[in-house]
């Protein structure tokens, strides 16, 4: 299964591979690596007069960009920068917690299916490309990414509400209550497996006694069967009791700062059966890649050499290099 960070860099490779030569003269009139081909573009975009002014001194320069070449670039990395932003936001330091990629993947769908329209020709045939690597993977993440948006007290159903009637039209309400079914069973399961839950253990009464023999002698209680019966539907409602309540309390407001995890914290006696399930879904990692890897196709950044290293020392140089992207790039 690959991170999110993953799927979005095969996404961007798949629309890219169908456009390669709209791109190939920049990348090779710059004798560097580049990482990433949308920074490549947004800088060569900023040193356009430098490209004619190289083509004027140097006559053995036949990669020249044409105007036309220009034009596509700039289409181009327009598009990509949407890519470049949503890879940022969930690579580095500091991981986002998976409550927050669900919106991020929306808005490159809706972008993605309204580049078709374009009026440049490499950028639709990209869309197209991306489109058919997108949809690979929209249905299979999609489960897990509505749970952890659920789970977001600012959010709840009414984000994947406003998205899914976007997304789906006529069909939304069908995959809402598709969703609105797996977090049932999911809490559902939580609580029948939870410690919160201790077993209650019966010990025979002469009630109970007296029904055995009554069934024993081939007798139906159906009061015994009716209250069986209640007992059960009153066991169903607490269960869906737990996560009804959390989606009618009103949403907290949208602050940039909010701290989920320490929310959740905070209401865990509140919600008991919903506090275990965030605790688990929102730890899973967004992405397990460093984000100047992620449109990378350098290949691996330990050396052959560095990795005969011994793994502590490895580790030593892992943690360093993290704490010093931090110290420059100013997080704490």
């Amino acid at each position: 299964m690959y991170c999110c960070a993953h799927i979005l860099n095969l996404i961007v490779k798949e629309g890219l591979d169908v456009i390669v030569g709209s791109v190939e003269k920049f990348r090779n009139s710059v004798v560097f690596w580049w990482n990433s081909t949308y920074l490549m573009l947004n800088s060569a975009l900023i040193y356009k007069d430098v490209f004619a002014r190289l083509k004027q001194r140097e006559p053995q320069y036949n990669c020249f960009p044409s105007e036309k070449d220009w034009e596509v670039a700039k289409e181009i990395c327009d598009r990509l920068k949407l890519f470049f932003e949503v890879t940022e936001l969930f690579l580095g330091t500091k991981y986002p917690t998976a409550n927050l990629y669900f919106p991020k993947i929306c808005e490159i769908r809706f972008s993605i299916y309204e580049w078709k329209n374009s009026t440049c020709d490499e950028i639709r045939i990209m869309a197209s490309s991306m489109i058919s690597k997108f949809e690979q993977y929209w249905d299979v993440i999609l489960g897990i990414m509505a749970i952890a948006t659920i789970l977001d007290p600012r959010q709840k159903m009414k984000l994947i509400e406003y998205y899914f009637s976007i997304i789906y039209g006529d069909g939304a309400y069908t995959k809402i209550e598709k969703n609105q079914k797996i977090c049932d069973e999911l809490v559902g399961q939580y609580r029948l497996t939870s410690k919160l839950s201790e077993e209650v253990h019966h010990f025979p009464t002469n009630s109970s006694s007296s029904q055995a023999r009554e069934v024993r002698l081939g007798k139906v209680n159906h009061m015994a069967n009716f209250d069986a019966s209640v007992s059960n539907a009153t066991s169903i409602a607490s269960i869906k009791s737990d996560f009804d309540y959390y989606l009618e309390e009103p949403l907290m407001p949208r602050d940039e700062d909010f701290d989920i995890l320490n929310w959740w914290k905070a209401n865990a006696s509140k919600y008991p059966i919903l506090h275990a399930i965030a605790r688990d879904v929102l730890a899973i990692p967004v992405s397990t890649v460093a984000s100047e890897s992620a449109f990378s196709t350098s290949g691996r950044f330990v050396s052959p050499h560095r990795s005969r290293h011994h793994p502590k020392t490895l580790q030593a140089l892992m943690c360093t290099q993290d704490w010093l992207w931090t110290k420059f790039n100013g997080m704490n």
